[in-house]
């Protein structure tokens, strides 16, 4: 067993020297929420373990259970502007081998005028896109631990730039045995570009590379569950005078080029999110993303930004989510969500 942990731990830590600060790689769609109950939570939570939900496994594949066998997840986002994002998601599970989930993944952008240097448009229009096939395994490696593993194929086209390439995920959770205390570690985006968007070039660029941590905690006599993620790990300063928030900063900080403090740092890294779950058949969550508000508000007007909220409801074999999450004093998302599990349908 402690050969096994050993080697899950170097996994994880071998990629650290790969780390980026946000915008400086490519495929950062992969970054973007998938599910209306995790967007609600903040955007992002991988220390959740619910088997109603394969949503879950977007964010840790080791989410992934064997009572997830034949369910079915649709994820829709309504994002900022006309960008419209997908996920859907089916799972099976083979006893002794593992449990195996496939997902397709995609970000449409919308469409665009096209236009030379100076403004003048040419009279015909594009699209851009982005999709990623998601094949995901999980299988019990002893007691409570759970290892999982993400496979994503991607594929990426703008006007007429085009780009493939391959990342993986690397992720466990471990569960009490009550069920309500559980914990997540996944490494993410880890692979490379095979072609790059010019292939003049030919110079490939970074992936989105980033190790997370969370917990979830679910109160034994109270109808509460409290979830913290912490992001972008390899990462500590999300703050410095290379991504500095000038909105947020006096002119004599910027000058002398100071970082935020290390609380500030800390909490930057931090998503929290409660649910409140009176009944199996409903809940309502609530999440801060504190990265968001410091990145995206405005200083006189921060309004709710960083800020999401929804609910989850049970309406006969179908789980319906809903999601709002502020992203900007004027975007907000919306994303919906119905999941199932198919073998209901056959009893």
């Amino acid at each position: 067993m402690k050969q096994h942990i050993y080697i899950i731990l170097f996994l994880f830590f071998a990629f650290k020297g790969y780390a980026q600060f946000g915008g400086d790689a490519t495929y950062d769609f992969l970054n973007l929420s998938a599910s209306a109950r995790i967007n609600a939570l903040g955007g992002n939570q991988v220390g959740i373990i619910d088997e109603t939900e394969l949503g879950f496994t977007y964010y840790n594949p080791a989410s992934l259970r064997p009572a997830m066998h034949n369910s079915l997840s649709v994820n829709y986002i309504d994002y900022i502007s006309d960008i419209r994002i997908g996920y859907a998601a089916y799972s099976r599970h083979f006893e002794n081998i593992g449990s195996f989930a496939a997902a397709m993944q995609f970000i449409n952008y919308g469409s665009f005028i096209e236009a030379d240097e100076n403004g003048n448009r040419s009279g015909s229009s594009f699209s851009a896109g982005d999709y990623a096939l998601n094949i995901i395994y999980s299988r019990n490696v002893w007691d409570n631990l759970t290892v999982g593993a993400n496979l994503k194929p991607i594929y990426s086209s703008y006007e007429n730039y085009n780009s493939l390439g391959i990342v993986s995920d690397i992720g466990l959770t471990y569960a009490d045995s009550s069920g309500n205390f559980n914990v997540g570690l996944v490494a993410k985006n880890m692979g490379m570009q095979i072609t790059t968007y010019n292939k003049d070039d030919g110079e490939r660029e970074p992936m989105p590379f980033d190790i997370q941590a969370g917990f979830s905690q679910r109160l034994a006599h109270a109808p509460f569950r409290f979830n913290v993620t912490l992001h972008s790990l390899t990462n500590w300063k999300l703050s410095d005078k290379s991504t500095w928030d000038y909105d947020h900063k006096s002119q004599n900080e910027i000058l002398a080029g100071s970082s935020d403090d290390f609380f500030k740092q800390f909490i930057r890294h931090t998503i929290l999110g409660v649910e409140f779950i009176p009944s199996e058949n409903f809940l309502i969550g609530i999440g801060y993303n504190f990265q968001r508000r410091f990145e995206l508000s405005v200083s006189d007007r921060p309004g709710a930004v960083g800020l999401s909220g929804g609910f989850t409801i049970k309406v006969s074999k179908f789980r319906i989510s809903y999601a709002i999450a502020s992203y900007h004093l004027s975007s907000t998302s919306n994303t919906f969500s119905i999941t199932t599990n198919l073998s209901e349908f056959i009893r």
